[in-house]
C-alpha cells in the first residue's frame, strides 16, 4: 500500500514539474515547427460540405452570414479548385457577405463525373448544389471556365440569379475553339528530377515576381497535379458562349486583366453587351486577383449593392 502511494506521489510531482518547466503549446502564429507563414489548405477553414448531384459529389465551401439575401457563387478556372477564390471568399466574410465556392466536378475535392460534361451540364449541375443549400437566388461569378459556366447558368436559369460577374469571359469564336482544341498540353507524368513540377510552375511568363503572385503560381501547379483528366478545358474549348451571352437578362460585370490571354476577348464581349459594366481589374495576368483578393471582394460588393438598389 505504501509503495503504491509513493508511486502516485512521484507521478503527481513529475506531472506538476513537467507542466511548469515545459509548457507544450503552439506558438502565437500557429506555425508549429514551420519557419514561414504558408497556410496551405488551412486558408479554406470552415464551411465545407458536399452535395449530391448528377455529376457526382460536389465539394463546396459556404461561409458568411446565414441571413444574407443573395449569396455570391464563385466558380474557378480550369485547372484549379476553389482555392483560387479562397482569399476573395475570406475577404467577403469580413464585408458581411455570404459566398459559396464550388469545386467543379473533376477538380479539387469534387468527384470525377461519370462522363465528360459540357459547360451547359456543369451549369445545370449547380442547381442541385443550390437546392441542397436551400439557396434560391445568387450573384453568380466565375473566372475563365468558371465564367463560361456562370454565363450558361445566368442564361438558362435566370430565375436563380440577380447578376453575373465574368472575369476573363472566354467567349471563343469557332476559329478560336478550333485552335484551342488542337493545342497539345504537356504531360504531367512525374519525372526523376522533378522537372515536371518546375515546368508547371513556369507555365506563365514571370513578369510579376511579388510573393502573392508566386503563391498563386504555386497553387496553380499544385492543383494541376491534384486533378485528374483536364475535362474542364475540354468543355471550355467546345463551348460557344454567344447565344447564352445574348440571353442573359440580368445585370452583368466584365472584369479583365490586360496581360491575360483572353483580354482581347473581354474587350469583344464588352462590345457585344454594352449594357454590362466593364472594368480593368489589373495590368497583370490571370492570377492577379488571387494576389488582390480584397480589391476583388470590394468590387463584387459594390456591384451587388448596385443591383440591390
Amino acid at each position: 500500500m505504501l509503495i503504491r502511494s509513493s508511486k502516485i506521489i512521484v507521478a503527481t510531482i513529475f506531472t506538476i514539474f513537467s507542466f511548469y518547466s515545459v509548457q507544450v503549446r503552439a506558438d502565437e502564429n500557429m506555425r508549429g515547427v514551420s519557419n514561414d507563414d504558408w497556410r496551405g489548405w488551412g486558408i479554406l477553414s470552415g464551411g465545407k460540405g458536399y452535395s449530391a448531384s448528377p455529376l457526382g459529389q460536389v465539394h463546396y465551401r459556404d461561409v458568411g452570414p446565414r441571413d444574407y439575401m443573395h449569396p455570391i457563387v464563385l466558380l474557378h478556372q480550369s485547372p484549379m479548385s476553389m482555392i483560387q477564390f479562397a482569399g476573395v471568399q475570406n475577404e467577403l466574410v469580413k464585408l458581411g457577405i455570404r459566398s459559396i465556392t464550388i469545386d467543379t466536378p473533376g477538380y479539387g475535392n469534387s468527384d470525377r463525373p461519370p462522363h465528360q460534361p459540357t459547360i451547359q451540364e456543369y451549369a445545370a449541375n449547380l442547381v442541385h448544389v443550390l437546392d441542397h443549400l436551400e439557396v434560391r437566388k445568387v450573384l453568380i461569378a466565375g473566372h475563365h471556365t468558371g465564367a463560361q459556366i456562370a454565363a450558361s447558368f445566368a442564361a438558362n436559369f435566370s430565375d436563380r440569379v440577380i447578376g453575373v460577374i465574368l472575369h476573363g469571359a472566354a467567349q471563343f469564336t469557332a476559329e478560336e475553339r478550333k485552335k484551342y482544341q488542337s493545342y497539345k498540353f504537356k504531360p504531367r507524368t512525374p519525372t526523376l528530377d522533378g522537372s515536371h513540377l518546375l515546368d508547371s510552375f513556369n507555365l506563365l511568363p514571370m513578369t510579376n515576381q511579388e510573393q502573392a503572385i508566386l503563391n498563386a503560381r504555386t497553387w496553380l501547379s499544385i492543383t494541376s497535379f491534384i486533378q485528374g483528366p483536364d475535362i474542364g478545358h475540354w468543355a471550355a474549348f467546345q463551348y460557344d458562349m454567344t447565344s447564352d451571352l445574348e440571353a442573359i437578362n440580368v445585370p452583368g460585370l466584365i472584369l479583365t486583366d490586360t496581360e491575360d490571354d483572353v483580354h482581347y476577348i473581354d474587350v469583344r464581349v464588352s462590345k457585344m453587351r454594352p449594357d454590362f459594366e466593364y472594368r480593368v481589374f489589373s495590368e497583370g495576368n490571370l492570377l492577379e486577383f488571387m494576389a488582390q483578393p480584397k480589391r476583388w471582394a470590394l468590387i463584387a460588393d459594390e456591384f451587388s449593392r448596385d443591383i440591390m438598389k
